[in-house]
């Protein structure tokens, strides 16, 4: 039996985003599987449900930093967590991100890389952002002892980019939980596009104020729409404004290409609200220039909704067969894809199909499965290479 250190700062705020929702369905499924290894949580702060205030609910221990190195986390993982990892006798620490305590001795280190969005798009992220980002994920790559990825796109990139072995990364596919996203009644969609007063056929995007979503690329495909399906359909487009947003605004351009009327936006959505949304779409469009995995993606299929988007970085892993691959680059490919699926049953249906079979192929507990064995495989190393950090 191993004591295994977990990094929970995603969690330490309720809004923790795609790390945080990812991480805490992943401890979820590892507290389910009967490992006989010990679990203890780290955190600046105390870690909470996402999007909720509601404190974790797995029965593992969490410690909290304090003082004036736990007003950063990266401050506070390079210093005040040391003693306590001595003090709880870590075997092994992994993190879902790119913080490491390099300066914990004798402690195997595991780290997730998630994207190299600052690779690719440096210009959508502030430049502090993009600067931590290159330092702190070079210095990972080349000190942990393992790196994990959600997609062999990331790892290739690690390879590619960085010189990383291919023998030190693993790929472990994150999942989509079947209980949350899932097919809802005709009644129960019905309530939620009621007070979203969208009374007819709509097609689906998000986090659309994100450049790297491309959401003006599909308001420009919907624009080229034939007249009778344009008029039969809507745009409902979830987010709010970021600070990296788009420079001309989603209804900006919507009324310049003439489609203002048909386009939605009512902000955020709760998750029982987005369920229902994924459920009573046409299509969800997620054309996006660049993902490290595209959970979205898994989350429509599992709820029946067929998926557009793009055929480049993670997204043809996670779609597979199961979704309608564009150029994100091409208003017109999105166009025809569109069209494709408004007007053809037959290939709906079997994007609805293939879509279920493909969500329920990546699980939590398949996820939590392939991070137990990096885990196992990592400690099982170690008196051959004890911890490249060390």
């Amino acid at each position: 039996m191993a004591t295994i250190g977990i990094d929970v700062t995603a969690l330490a705020t309720s809004a923790s985003g795609g790390i945080g929702v990812s991480q805490w369905a992943t401890m979820r499924a590892l507290a389910r599987i009967d490992s006989g290894h010990r679990f203890v949580m780290y955190s600046t702060r105390a870690p909470v449900v996402p999007f909720t205030d509601q404190p974790l609910y797995v029965k593992w221990p969490v410690r909290l930093g304090s003082g004036l190195a736990a007003r950063s986390n990266i401050v506070w993982m390079q210093t005040g967590i040391n003693r306590m990892l001595k003090r709880d006798a870590i075997d092994l620490f992994w993190s879902p991100r790119h913080l490491l305590p390099f300066g914990a001795r004798g402690v195997a280190k595991v780290a997730t890389i998630q994207d190299f969005w600052h690779l690719h798009h440096p210009e959508q992220q502030p430049f502090i952002n993009r600067t931590l980002n290159r330092l702190l994920i070079s210095r990972i790559l080349k000190r942990a002892d393992h790196i994990v990825t959600t997609s062999q796109a990331t790892a290739d990139d690690a390879i590619g980019h960085y010189g990383i072995p291919a023998e030190r990364i693993t790929v472990v596919p994150l999942g989509v939980d079947p209980g949350v996203f899932r097919r809802l009644s005709g009644e129960e969609i019905a309530r939620v596009l009621e007070r979203y007063a969208v009374p007819g056929r709509f097609l689906l995007a998000m986090d659309i104020y994100n450049p790297r979503k491309n959401f003006s690329a599909v308001l420009e495909a919907f624009a080229q729409l034939p007249d009778d399906l344009r008029a039969s359909l809507q745009v409902i487009g979830l987010g709010r404004p970021r600070a990296t947003a788009e420079t001309t605004s989603p209804m900006t351009l919507a009324e310049q290409l003439g489609i203002g009327d048909r386009l939605v936006l009512p902000g955020d959505a709760s998750l029982e609200d987005l369920v229902a949304l994924y459920c009573g779409a046409e299509a969800f469009l997620y054309p996006s220039i660049y993902e490290g995995f595209g959970m979205p993606v898994l989350e429509a299929m599992a709820c029946g909704c067929p998926v557009i988007t793009s055929d480049r970085s993670s997204l043809p892993e996670v779609a597979g067969d199961a979704a309608i691959l564009v150029d994100p680059s091409s208003a017109e490919e999105i166009r025809e894809a569109m069209t494709a699926i408004a007007r053809d049953a037959t290939l709906r249906g079997r994007l609805v199909q293939l879509g279920g079979q493909r969500a329920a192929a990546l699980s939590w507990d398949a996820t939590a499965a392939g991070m137990l064995a990096v885990f196992e495989r990592v400690l099982g190393s170690r008196d051959i290479h004890e911890g490249g950090a060390g």
